[in-house]
């Protein structure tokens, strides 16, 4: 299985268009991508499968001015919780949640395959990474 390189960026000084404010850039292996209007408070929540236990994690970032804030993880599995050292972690329902005051971020790197079930959640938006991807192809 070949992993997929998926690029976000959230940029202010790379707005949609003039004026527009902040925008999430999806940038796919050096093509034009796709860009997304966002505002600083928003939330945006990278879903996917673990790479070893496929199980569930979902990860919410907050935007802010200098990027994107951690500030929860989801994991279907408690064992995901011990695996990456939390601790504080409570039960809601099906999922461990660690509430975390984590690092900011400038951009982050995703590698994504069509396996890995990779969605990026903007309010109501939802964008799939990886599906109708051709294989040996980037995203």
């Amino acid at each position: 299985m070949r992993a997929l390189l998926l690029v976000l960026v959230l940029a202010a000084l790379a707005p949609l268009e003039a004026g527009a404010g902040i925008c999430l850039r999806v940038e796919a292996g050096g093509g034009p991508g796709a860009a997304f209007p966002v505002a600083e408070g928003e939330e945006v929540r990278l879903a996917f499968r673990h790479s070893l236990y496929g199980s569930p994690v979902e990860e919410t970032f907050r935007v802010t001015a200098e990027g994107f804030r951690l500030v929860r993880l989801r994991y279907g599995e408690e064992r995901l919780v011990e695996f990456y050292g939390h601790e504080g972690a409570r039960r809601e329902g099906d999922w461990w949640v660690v509430e975390t005051g984590g690092p900011t971020r400038g951009s982050l790197v995703l590698r994504a395959s069509p396996e890995s079930h990779v969605r990026v959640t903007l309010g109501p938006r939802r964008i799939a990474l990886g599906e109708g991807v051709e294989p040996g192809r980037r995203v």
